[in-house]
């Protein structure tokens, strides 16, 4: 069957009346043929010819008439074998108020009966000053002369709790063909890994149903994608849209919300440790100049990592982070004189140091300071995220997207520590088989090793009556020993962020994530499935 319809759509022979499925375009490119000639060249935008836009969710009141313009763009491609390779596969800053954008590895088929070829790329917009990622798919048409049809970009879904939107578009394309071959087609490590469904994995093991992010605590709506990892096993759901189940599931961009404060805050600093010094006795007072204050004067690194400076509010948990002064952090300062200033100042001493948990974004970002101004002082790097935690994702082969993060807005350009970065699906295996060499490696990585072995003497109480704690910014809950028929009860350390994500290491070797944004945090069933899978004890 040729793709009448679409390519009809994409030269204007008939109107775009409704999106397409992810259904329909898969079975376009199941019944096309392979690209027999090559296509390398810059696409671009024109004007705009239509539009449609669906406001779904706005609980902020975020949404503004120019929320429904496309961010203008324009990016290399190159079709080799069927896949469509963008030259950059990395957060796309644009001139755009609110969207960033970012392109992800599509497809190309080739439709003989109309003598045109189709191109589908994946992408993803992201809020410029929040960490929301809506999910979408873009679609042209070039002939054999290279001379572009318009293009299509439809949006679906999204990892964004508070803000859901449907948006379809058509513009005029621009293709500007190139004779070069220079795109480089980065290293696959999916290729190292066993990509396997979830009801594989229910048929294999003797284990409940749906105890994942497929059970009935979830709105499957809400959820972008869940999955297993049990060494060069990847147990992956499927990832669903209001357009069906997206055919570029493994080329989604995910939020890190809070996991940043894990992987940007204690990864690098612990990283820092190993390369230079142990820095967490450091004292934020001699390292940051707005923090310099008696109330400052004894409060360290790591008191920051594990957010126990001794300054709150409350202890009532989450009462300091809805406060106005963290809104106000989040959501108003965008430059970095304005968070760093809100960050000391705003709260009061009431403790000593080190004895009490209070969760503060703020006392992240401020970690982040603080490498920065070690690093300024004593060594040749200025950056932590971009000279220490890049590198290190480089080293082992992270995605383009992983080595972005938000930053403030101003000459600083400082890191926003607690939130902003990104994940493609392969850096959370990375991320998992990192943790667990790590956790069982007490050689390096000192600080780290520390978050991913947590007991009683390290950590702090979280949240009171549930068994939930923190140190070195990562969380860990503790099973009853009984839940197991174990000898000793069961702490498993946690990364956890807004809207509703989690990625737990679990002590069987194996990591447990999923990314949603219905406002749900349960796991615990997971867990019991993991152990049924591999025992705890």
């Amino acid at each position: 069957m040729a793709s009448q319809e679409l390519v009809d759509v994409l030269w204007g022979k008939s109107n775009l009346n409704k999106p397409f499925t992810y259904n329909q375009l898969q079975e376009y490119i199941n019944n096309g043929s392979s690209i027999d000639h090559s296509i390398n060249g810059r696409i671009s935008l024109g004007k705009v010819l239509g539009s449609g836009f669906t406001l779904i969710k706005d609980e902020n009141n975020f949404f503004k008439e120019f929320h429904k313009d496309f961010p203008n763009f324009g990016i290399e491609i190159e079709e080799q074998d069927g896949e469509v390779i963008p030259s950059n596969t990395g957060l796309i800053s644009t001139n755009h108020p609110l969207w960033n954008i970012q392109f992800g590895k599509g497809k190309g088929y080739f439709d003989k009966n109309l003598n045109v070829s189709v191109i589908l790329l994946p992408f993803s917009l992201m809020h410029k000053n929040a960490n929301c990622v809506h999910t979408g798919i873009s679609i042209f048409s070039l002939d054999k002369q290279k001379k572009p049809s318009n293009i299509i970009f439809q949006v679906a879904s999204e990892t964004c709790s508070y803000y859901k939107f449907d948006y379809v578009s058509i513009y005029k394309g621009q293709f500007a063909s190139s004779s070069d071959k220079n795109i480089e087609l980065s290293k696959n490590i999916s290729n190292a890994v066993e990509k396997k469904s979830f009801e594989e994995l229910y048929d294999v093991y003797d284990i409940k149903a749906n105890s994942f992010a497929d059970s009935t605590y979830f709105s499957a709506e809400n959820v972008t994608i869940f999955g297993l990892i049990d060494g060069k096993k990847h147990y992956q759901s499927v990832c669903n849209t209001r357009l069906g189940t997206n055919i570029f599931c493994d080329q989604i961009v995910l939020p890190s919300y809070s996991l940043a404060k894990s992987v940007a805050g204690t990864l690098s600093l612990s990283l820092i440790n190993d390369a230079f010094e142990d820095i967490s006795q450091y004292n934020v007072y001699d390292l940051i100049p707005e923090c310099n204050m008696r109330k400052w004067s004894d409060v360290t690194i790591e008191n920051l990592s594990d957010m126990s400076t001794g300054q709150y509010f409350s202890t009532n948990f989450d009462y300091d982070e809805s406060s106005l002064a963290t809104t106000n952090f989040l959501f108003r300062a965008d430059s970095h004189k304005q968070k760093v200033k809100i960050a000391c100042n705003s709260f009061p001493r009431k403790k000593k140091p080190g004895k009490y948990f209070i969760y503060h974004t703020t006392d992240t970002y401020l970690l982040g300071v603080a490498l920065n101004s070690y690093l300024i002082n004593n060594t040749s790097y200025s950056d932590y995220f971009n000279d220490v935690l890049v590198p290190f994702f480089e080293e082992y082969n992270f995605s383009s997207v992983s080595k972005s993060s938000l930053r403030t807005n101003d000459e600083n350009y400082n890191a926003l520590t607690g939130l902003g970065m990104y994940f493609s699906v392969n850096d959370l295996y990375l991320l998992s088989n990192i943790f667990h060499s790590m956790k069982n490696n007490s050689s390096k990585n000192i600080f780290l090793y520390d978050a991913l072995n947590p007991n009683y003497s390290n950590s702090l109480e979280a949240i009171k009556s549930s068994n939930i704690f923190y140190n070195n910014g990562f969380w860990s809950k503790v099973f009853d020993k009984n839940l197991f028929g174990c000898k000793e009860d069961i702490w498993i350390p946690f990364m956890s962020g807004f809207g509703g994500i989690t990625f737990a290491i679990l002590p069987n070797g194996m990591s447990y994530y999923y990314f949603s944004d219905g406002y749900v945090y349960s796991w615990e069933d997971a867990v019991i499935a993991a152990h049924n899978i591999r025992s705890f004890c």
